[in-house]
């Protein structure tokens, strides 16, 4: 663990091994330990950097005064690159909430990131900002659900409803409750994570992002995240996506192996043709 201080920050972080720097962006109610298996893929030809989004591990909590912004949690990622690589390019992976915040330190960056990954990044402001309703209508549920659960400190059912929303239906009730309690403990961040994510945003808020893109999403993803991936698909049709079979928003987590070698390959690739597979329905 490497701790960094930026400004009233302290960011932990993974730090681990030499090369060009790649920075991985963990999603919600996880932890950047949910990369182990992609920091000992990376490190031995790249420096690896994962840090701590803001509440988990020991960076700082976010402390509630006021709703959190994307400006806010984004602070933590550029911290990061503030402090560990100051000016050197960088390649940038993210998954969900982590996709979301590698998107838009990928516009704040501009020319220096050379490869962005996202896998579903969870952008849900893009869905009325594009007219996408029954889908924007879809998280705003979700959200509201959480928020509720939350205000009666009944976090076992707020975790409950990520969970079987994630994860996907059912996936609660075979949880083990030693497993249940940590990703209740887990979820206080993710409120604040809610606040910032659903601030309204068009696409195009986004045209700063000039590095080579892969996006992926799974083909068993719930229908408002499979939207925010295809709304960006449309904006930047020259991006890469990719829908993986068998496969739903927790992908990175649960089907790790594969995910993690289409990441390792792209950010490897020389730069002609890669082996990718692009579907009508992001166009739909």
């Amino acid at each position: 663990m490497t701790l960094v201080q930026h400004q009233a920050l302290q960011i932990d972080c993974i730090d681990q091994g030499r090369g060009a720097p790649v920075v991985l962006v963990h999603s919600s109610v996880s932890g950047n330990r949910q990369w182990r298996r992609l920091v000992e893929r990376l490190s031995p030809r790249r420096r690896v950097i994962a840090p701590n989004l803001l509440g988990y591990g020991a960076t700082t909590p976010w402390p509630a005064a006021r709703p959190q912004a994307i400006s806010d949690a984004l602070q933590v990622l550029l911290g990061a690159v503030a402090a560990l690589v100051p000016d050197e390019p960088l390649q940038l992976v993210g998954h969900s909430w982590g996709g979301a915040l590698a998107l838009h330190a990928a516009h704040r960056l501009g020319d220096r990131v050379s490869r962005l990954v996202l896998y579903e990044p969870m952008l849900p402001g893009l869905l009325a900002a594009h007219g996408r309703l029954q889908a924007a209508t879809e998280t705003r549920t979700l959200h509201a659900q959480l928020r509720d659960c939350a205000a009666r400190g009944d976090w076992l059912g707020a975790a409950e409803r990520f969970t079987d929303y994630f994860n996907g239906d059912g996936t609660w009730a075979g949880t083990p409750p030693p497993r249940r309690r940590a990703i209740a403990d887990a979820l206080p961040p993710n409120l604040h994570e809610w606040d910032a994510a659903m601030a309204p945003l068009h696409a195009d808020a986004l045209a700063g992002v000039r590095a080579r893109t892969l996006l992926m999403r799974g083909r068993r993803t719930r229908a408002a995240l499979h939207e925010m991936s295809a709304l960006l698909y449309r904006r930047f049709a020259h991006w890469r996506l990719v829908d993986v079979a068998g496969c739903g928003h927790m992908a990175p987590l649960t089907h790790a192996d594969t995910i993690n070698h289409w990441i390792a390959d792209f950010l490897d690739e020389a730069g002609g043709p890669a082996r990718v597979e692009r579907t009508e329905a992001a166009l739909a």
